[in-house]
């Protein structure tokens, strides 16, 4: 693994890091709400930022991964890192699914609305009986003659109440076997048939959503990569979303790491030599998530495959975020520190070890795969 960036990479991140500064800090809240972001989006997407490693031919700038990252973690050190983008559904996931699997006619309706951030997508995979088990979706696509309609439910639907247009993996046949049974699909979400349902937090916020299908309209041309051949175009999406590294994870946790740090600093009781040993536990371990996150860009930069890295990549940095959380939390009750705001995040830690792939998920593969345990 190579962690020096070469001139051109370096230059890219000098000219990233000026542009960023003179066009997106001077106008953005210190905490960007959804439209911060998308106003933020947008301008990425005029300077031709967004779809930056897509194929020169399909408009985007033909970069390799250490380039994503690079803009990733240069975007993470402004506030606006691309796991909370709102552009990051369709120019992250879809586009790459649709560059390898979609008709010539999806390629050129969607790419640049999407690269403009002019279309807000959101992901319709999990299910009420499908999360980890995804091939069991049960939302269903029948055929209505020169177009489909849908019914059924999706959760856990991230930006669905903000979103235009969903992308979703639902079930195209009743009787073909598993994994040639399923339909990728896009549709408007702003029609009849279609409700958004806002699932509240305990933090308050509604990030995720239920969706409910109630004979959606789904266009023929909008099924990506064949009726029956979803699943392929499905796996596309999800090897998107967990080839590249978490660089943007690892600079806000550090962050968080510094704060807590600050406080058990001004703190002269019984309790500071603990804090103080894990807090160099969890500095240890944040360095162990950089350098997985830079071995996963360098894998994918190289053509080579990241295999379960990934994996182990995302079971390391939920559980040690949850950790963070927990020190954060303590500290601050100790302290006399910022308790709503780390109360709040200890509280949305919590989902980590489900959303982006379950830590039970993730040790299964990593035992399956790497050390090769019996199923």
């Amino acid at each position: 693994m190579n962690l020096d960036e070469t001139p051109e990479e370096a230059g890219f991140r000098t000219t990233v890091r000026s542009w960023l500064a003179d066009n997106i800090t001077p106008n953005l809240p210190t905490e960007p709400s959804f439209a911060d972001r998308l106003a933020a989006d947008r301008k990425l997407g005029a300077a031709g930022y967004i779809g930056y490693t897509w194929p020169a031919e399909f408009g985007g700038g033909g970069a390799g991964p250490v380039y994503a990252s690079i803009l990733d973690e240069e975007c993470a050190r402004v506030g606006i890192p691309r796991s909370l983008a709102p552009s990051r559904f369709g120019a992250d996931l879809l586009a790459p699914a649709l560059i390898a699997h979609g008709s010539l006619e999806q390629l050129a309706e969607f790419l640049p609305r999407t690269r403009r951030a002019d279309i807000v997508w959101c992901q319709g995979f999990s299910e009420p009986e499908a999360g980890s088990d995804l091939a069991n979706v049960q939302s269903r696509l029948d055929d209505a003659g020169d177009h489909f309609r849908l019914s059924g439910a999706k959760i856990w639907t991230t930006q669905a109440h903000e979103a235009q247009w969903c992308f979703a993996l639902v079930r195209s046949s009743r009787d073909a076997p598993r994994h040639h049974n399923l339909a990728f699909v896009l549709f408007d979400m702003q029609q009849p048939g279609v409700t958004i349902r806002p699932l509240r937090r305990l933090t308050g916020d509604a990030e995720f959503n239920e969706l409910f299908f109630d004979q959606v309209r789904v266009e023929r041309r909008h099924v990506v990569g064949g009726l029956h051949d979803g699943w392929k175009v499905a796996m596309t999406t999800m090897g998107a979303e967990r080839s590249y590294g978490q660089l943007s994870r690892y600079r806000a946790y550090a962050e968080q790491l510094t704060a807590i740090a600050a406080m058990v600093r001004q703190y002269r009781g019984e309790r500071r030599r603990v804090w103080e040993v894990e807090l160099g536990m969890l500095a240890a371990d944040l360095t162990g998530i950089r350098d997985s996150s830079y071995k996963i860009t360098s894998l994918a930069a190289a053509g080579e495959s990241v295999g379960v890295l990934p994996s182990v990549t995302k079971l390391w940095w939920s559980t040690t975020h949850q950790r963070l959380m927990d020190l954060g939390h303590e500290v601050a009750v100790e302290t006399g520190g910022d308790l709503d705001f780390w109360l709040t995040e200890w509280l949305r830690s919590r989902a980590e070890s489900i959303y982006a792939g379950t830590s039970q998920v993730q040790r299964n593969i990593i035992g399956e795969r790497m050390l090769g345990l019996p199923r």
